[in-house]
């Protein structure tokens, strides 16, 4: 098979499973600069779909660095505003929504810090429109990858320059479950999967997490009536959508004062232009109260410091080891990528879904309730095969949900 017939499948993928456009909806689509051909190959399916209208965001990377060089710093403030303007109007009519990422993950690499702190702050303040429309289920939405030759050439440094992007490719294809003869019907057998794993854990009710690993002694709080989520979500429109391809995840929400020990991650974490690498955070009453890093950790403590409510957690995902993201043995730079081979907690926004009745609650109700309200929303990674992860339970008992990084439960979906 052809590349182009390999992106036709991979397209089909992301409109009838990822986003599920619906006749008459219009389709906003935000893509970097190499990411057009998916673009093309994604609009036409949208249209074959009965989609109104496709409309698009481009984003050139050189562009962003012409002005990371000769912008002021005081205009730094304005990243992504008038892209969260047309968010907001296409989350108004009910549209759908997709979001194609895997630029060069160290395009901010060699600016002014001053800058890219700016930059890279302002991405998460100025965010607000796209995290209401998905902590409220407000519309069907989507985000995924396609690869630049930059990213292509640090997934697969050895191999020939003109082979990288290929390879790439046909990973991205074979961790999306694009590249089989029915991919339609293989995401409808791992979603099922998916949801076994998320209705086991809702019926337990765990009140805490606790994780053991490496560098890692951390307790995470669960709030009362937290929910346990998978792969589907159903929007306020009743459309069941997949928000992102791949995932591997079962995930809730964490009690935002009840988080409490050392975690060490297990993986580089992007952060918009730059890394954090071999990081360590220590928690207290639910807040980052010490950070390490071998790198990046200006960068981290820059963006721990976006808001109030980014030093705390707002989410904690269970991931299995044997995850074919985690089986591939590449490192993605890629959030999408990497949080789906790993268990993961997320500092800053918790998702009102993730809480019975959230959706309804005011910032002040929701906040205590246990939930954490930012702009930010940062998974980092701690999972590997040497994690182990236990429930605790409402009488203080616990039982073993995962050991070496594979569930442990007596239950088999």
């Amino acid at each position: 098979m052809n590349f182009e017939a390999k992106l036709e499948k991979y397209a089909e993928v992301i409109v009838k499973v990822g986003l599920n456009v619906q006749e008459g909806q219009r389709l906003l689509i935000t893509v970097h600069d190499q990411g057009v051909e998916l673009a093309r190959a994604v609009a036409k399916a949208a249209y074959q779909a009965g989609a109104r209208y496709v409309g698009i965001i481009f984003n050139d990377i050189d562009i962003i660095k012409f002005w990371l060089q000769y912008g002021s710093e005081e205009s730094l403030d304005e990243v992504l505003l008038d892209q969260m303007d047309l968010v907001g109007k296409y989350g108004r009519r009910e549209d759908t929504i997709l979001s194609i990422r895997g630029e060069d993950p160290n395009y901010l690499e060699g600016f002014n810090p001053i800058k890219v702190k700016k930059y890279q702050q302002g991405r998460y303040q100025n965010m607000g429109a796209w995290l209401d429309l998905v902590q409220n289920d407000a519309i069907n939405w989507c985000g995924l990858m396609a690869p630049s030759k930059e990213y292509a050439a640090m997934l697969f440094p050895d191999a020939p320059e003109q082979e990288q992007l290929e390879k790439t490719w046909d990973l991205v294809f074979k961790m999306c479950r694009a590249d089989g003869e029915d991919p339609v019907a293989d995401w409808k057998a791992h979603t099922d999967k998916l949801a076994g794993w998320k209705d086991y854990l809702n019926a337990k009710e765990y009140t805490s997490l606790k994780f053991t690993g490496p560098g890692t002694d951390l307790t995470v709080g669960l709030p009362s009536g937290h929910v346990w989520r998978s792969a589907q979500f159903v929007s306020q429109a009743g459309v069941t959508f997949i928000a992102n391809i791949p995932t591997e995840e079962v995930f809730t929400l964490t009690d935002r004062t009840r988080v409490n020990g050392i975690v060490r991650a297990t993986k580089p974490l992007p952060l918009g232009g730059t890394f954090a690498e071999n990081f360590s955070l220590t928690f207290k009453d639910g807040k980052v109260v010490e950070v390490k890093a071998e790198v990046g950790e200006d960068d981290l403590k820059n963006i721990i410091a976006t808001d109030q409510g980014a030093g705390f957690t707002g989410e904690v995902a269970l991931v299995p080891n044997s995850s074919p993201i985690s089986q591939s043995g590449h490192i993605f730079y890629n959030i999408t990528y990497d949080e789906n081979a790993s268990c993961h907690i997320a500092l800053g926004n918790a998702y009102r879904f993730s809480l019975k009745g959230g959706k309804q609650m005011s910032d002040e109700e929701f906040a205590a309730a246990g939930g954490n309200v930012s702009k930010l929303h940062l998974d980092f990674m701690l999972g590997s095969g040497e994690m182990d992860v236990d429930g605790i339970k409402q009488d203080g008992s616990s039982e073993a949900l995962m050991r070496a990084g594979e569930w442990a439960m007596d239950m088999h979906p």
